[in-house]
């Protein structure tokens, strides 16, 4: 049989149609998620201040998705997957707080630490009901930083003058176009040891220990998992997966479920720029908890 020009359109477009019924009925018989669900939202990076400088992952995305998790009745249990050096100080101290809000709500948070989750990122993960790390994982860095410069020489040699005018002594403090005096220096002191102090008593409250015994190794210091551990930083030395059969466990998941990721794909440029912002200056002065 042969068929005219018209008839075998009607028949095209006919197949066509029902190759995109199927394809779009395939699509959503995919998405059905069957039993409970458990979230993993993957913390990576530099953390920085919501709505903040656009080069460094914002805490502001992290935050809308552990609410996002927190609200939906479906997740049982939120995985945390931390790589990430820390950063800015308020916000990894609101990350910590999300989680520790959502744990008291009684749905339980697993911190699963990967190459690196220090300072800050140590500080989201301190949060959660059960901390796993890797046994070279680089965690801990409790401790605050933060860095001038002081550019008087080399505004000297361009012929530069910064003219201040400024309505108080301390108004312009940590200006790189002069030396810091002495009276600056110990304001500053006493301001990165009032989050210093903050960060330990949140760490010994959620994790129950000592403030003595955190004090010894909240000095900066860094450390691999296993030395985590030995300090109860961390439960116990474990992968992803581990994290996941823990879920499983402290929501009392026995049946189906299914792992619902939260996660951004920035571009390579977004993660260079990342890197760059990392360790370039910031416009003026911030506290970090963060490991450089």
């Amino acid at each position: 049989m042969v068929l005219d020009g018209k008839k075998f359109f009607k028949i095209f477009l006919v197949l066509l149609a029902a190759a995109v019924i199927i394809r779009i009925g395939v699509g959503r018989l995919n998405r059905i998620q069957f039993g409970d669900g458990i979230a993993l939202i993957q913390i990576d990076g530099v953390i920085g201040e919501g709505g903040g400088s656009a080069l460094i992952r914002s805490s502001g995305s992290y935050l809308e998705q552990l609410q996002t998790a927190a609200a939906d009745p479906k997740i049982k249990a939120i995985i945390l997957r931390i790589n990430s050096p820390g950063g800015a100080a308020a916000a990894s101290q609101e990350l910590y707080q999300t989680v520790l809000r959502i744990r008291q709500q009684g749905k339980p948070v697993i911190a699963s630490l990967g190459d690196t989750a220090a300072s800050g990122g140590y500080y989201a993960a301190a949060a959660a009901d059960y901390i796993y790390a890797n046994g070279s994982t680089i965690t801990g860095s409790i401790g605050v930083i933060m860095q001038t410069t002081n550019l008087t020489e080399l505004y000297h040699k361009l012929g530069i003058d910064v003219d201040v005018i400024k309505s108080g002594e301390f108004k312009d403090i940590g200006s790189s176009s002069r030396p810091m005096r002495d009276d600056e220096r110990e304001l500053l002191t006493d301001l990165i040891m009032d989050a210093w102090d903050q960060f330990v008593e949140d760490v010994a409250t959620a994790r129950n220990l000592p403030r003595e015994q955190l004090e010894a190794v909240a000095d900066g210091r860094i450390m691999t998992g296993r030395q985590a551990l030995e300090a109860g930083l961390v439960d116990a030395i474990g992968t992803l997966e581990d994290a996941e059969q823990k879920a499983l466990e402290l929501a009392n998941i026995t049946g189906p479920y299914y792992i619902q990721t939260y996660q951004e794909q920035p571009s390579l440029l977004g993660r260079l720029l990342s890197i760059i912002d990392s360790l370039v200056p910031q416009a003026g002065l911030s506290l970090r908890y963060q490991w450089i």
